[in-house]
């Protein structure tokens, strides 16, 4: 059996197979791994950005730069807790200016600086394309991080934001569209939602960020918690994109939205939240199914997988 055969998520689930964390320590199967420091709990992510898999060659470094943060801090954000620390791992091509390089770090620099994250260190190799790996370390009071695994049955579903606004962004770059520039910039500078993540918190069951597409990532947190979803289709706050599809915009990724499940109990106090929209229901089972006028709707293939 190839790996194409297995999937990203097969192979994943191998990996967890052979190394499973022990004790109080928290590993593979969330947004953050959780690392017992103290009265504190370290949360540590780590991402890798391959050149015409994550990004075009001619993006703007700068831009780049942020976004190659920006991924890791929405991990971080997702468990309701704070960077501190970042390690930055670079194989370049020898022919790239440095101009291209200062300009990338210049990025990176800037999206630290606005959240207070230190670089420490990382590592520099020789590749024939840009590979940019990023390992952020967070911390959280001991306890008090919002896991994937403890969404239950009848908890309500919530997004922040609007869904679809990045892949959008990202066909408009790779099609080449005039205009659409605050498109372009949902899919080329994602914003971390650490305001909404703190102010959910407290009521929060279990969180993820959208990397991999709304349904996918809720299917993650089904899996991890052992519970279904109802999603409304009517209540998904879509993106204004006239040039792709709903469909796509649920299965596209790279929204780094938050999909957050709350205790139905707070449901009017989450609801006055503003950036919050209410979107479905947890239920038993192991089923997500998408509603339309209380029909199910059928999407295939939904999600974004390497393999």
């Amino acid at each position: 059996m190839k790996i194409g055969e297995v999937g990203e998520f097969g192979l994943i689930k191998k990996i967890r197979e052979l190394f499973r964390a022990e004790g109080s320590v928290w590993g593979i199967g969330d947004d953050c791994a959780i690392l017992p420091y103290g009265d504190k709990e370290l949360l540590i992510t780590t991402d890798t950005l391959v050149q015409g898999v994550h990004f075009f060659e001619g993006v703007e470094p700068y831009l780049l730069g942020r976004k190659s943060l920006a991924v890791n801090l929405s991990d971080i954000a997702a468990m309701a807790g704070k960077p501190k620390w970042a390690f930055l791992s670079l194989s370049l091509d020898i022919d790239r200016e440095l101009s291209w390089i200062e300009q990338f770090l210049m990025g990176f620099r800037d999206i630290a600086l606005e959240y207070d994250v230190s670089l420490l260190g990382g590592d520099t190799t020789s590749s024939d394309k840009l590979y940019i790996s990023v390992t952020l370390v967070g911390e959280n009071e001991r306890g008090k991080s919002v896991k994937r695994n403890t969404a239950r049955d009848g908890d309500i579903v919530l997004v922040t934001g609007s869904i679809g606004c990045s892949y959008a962004g990202f066909v408009a770059l790779r099609d080449g569209l005039e205009g659409y520039d605050e498109l372009k910039k949902r899919h080329l500078d994602p914003k971390p939602r650490f305001f909404e993540a703190f102010k959910v918190a407290p009521f929060a069951t279990a969180m993820i960020d959208i990397s991999d597409g709304l349904i996918q990532d809720c299917l993650h947190i089904c899996e991890e918690s052992g519970v279904g979803m109802e999603i409304y289709w009517d209540k998904i706050p879509f993106c204004g994109a006239e040039f792709i599809s709903k469909e796509e915009m649920l299965c596209g990724g790279e929204d780094y939205e938050l999909v957050v499940c709350v205790k139905s109990c707070f449901k009017e106090k989450v609801e006055s939240m503003d950036g919050f929209t209410v979107i479905g229901e947890v239920k038993k089972g192991g089923r997500i199914e998408v509603l339309r006028g209380g029909k199910v709707v059928k999407i295939k293939d939904c999600g974004y997988s390497h393999f």
